[in-house]
């Protein structure tokens, strides 16, 4: 039982990291700070958040904050529509170019 509290608990930290990560990187973004919002949307994306890798994606598509790189954010992309993003589905591949 003390098991099964503890794999509990652990989820819901790294829910929470997922989640704060991605509410930081919206906050970061409003305040137009692009290198802080892509450092949060990096940890959210890398916790599991399909929305944070999409908004991951969408950054490296207009380098702000990143380098401007279409072949990661066509990634970021694929990833967030494989976590059921629909705005990452509809961006993959959008800019990338042979």
């Amino acid at each position: 039982m003390k098991k099964v509290l503890n794999i509990v608990a652990f989820m819901a930290i790294g829910s929470f990291a997922c989640a704060d990560g991605l509410g930081e990187g919206q906050t970061a973004l409003e305040y137009h700070d692009y290198v802080k919002a892509a450092e949060a949307f990096e940890r959210s994306c890398a916790g599991g958040s399909a929305e944070g890798c999409f908004q991951l994606g969408t950054l490296y598509e207009k380098g702000m904050g990143v380098a401007q790189n279409p072949y990661r954010a066509s990634s970021l992309f694929a990833q967030a529509c494989r976590g059921g993003d629909a705005k990452g589905c509809s961006h993959m591949g959008v800019n990338v170019t042979p």
